[in-house]
């Protein structure tokens, strides 16, 4: 009797840590089929109040869920940040399908947000990304570029 009890409790046990420790592992970022390994060279222009300033050139790589970037890396210690697809369509103009996809991904970090909006339209890229202190606009950069590997609008 004390041992089927004692069996019960250690089976229950050991299927609530297995459900526990899978709730504790952190979730894999999203992954769209179609953004997935892209890179795209592109500009960075950044906005300033006085103006804007000359463009840099950079590469934005889709790998893993995540979006990143060295040229935000480097200036703004920018991480590598997952993924929220918020369009993703194929849509008809001039007789060809052009295929449309919007992201958007936010990351923050004590009192230090970044925050990518990025549309792509077959294999151009254009959108913004931003760095914000508590809340407040710090840096503002925008972008345009096309998928790396010379593929070209249709």
């Amino acid at each position: 009797m004390i041992s089927t009890i004692a069996l019960r409790t250690g089976v229950l046990g050991v299927c609530l840590l297995l459900v526990s420790s899978s709730f504790a592992q952190k979730a894999k970022p999203e992954k769209n089929k179609f953004l997935e390994g892209k890179k795209y060279d592109v500009k960075f222009t950044e906005v300033k109040k006085t103006g804007t300033a000359k463009p840099l050139p950079s590469l934005i790589i889709l790998k893993g869920g995540q979006v990143q970037c060295d040229l935000m890396e480097e200036k703004l210690t920018a991480p590598s940040m997952p993924y929220k697809v918020t369009l993703d369509t194929t849509y008809t103009e001039d007789e060809a399908d052009v295929h449309k996809l919007s992201f958007t991904s936010d990351y923050t970090e004590e009192k230090t947000s970044y925050k990518w909006d990025a549309t792509i339209t077959d294999y151009e890229i254009e959108g913004s990304f931003i760095m914000l202190k508590g809340g407040i606009e710090k840096k503002r950069y925008d972008f345009i570029g096309q998928e790396k590997e010379g593929k070209k609008k249709k």
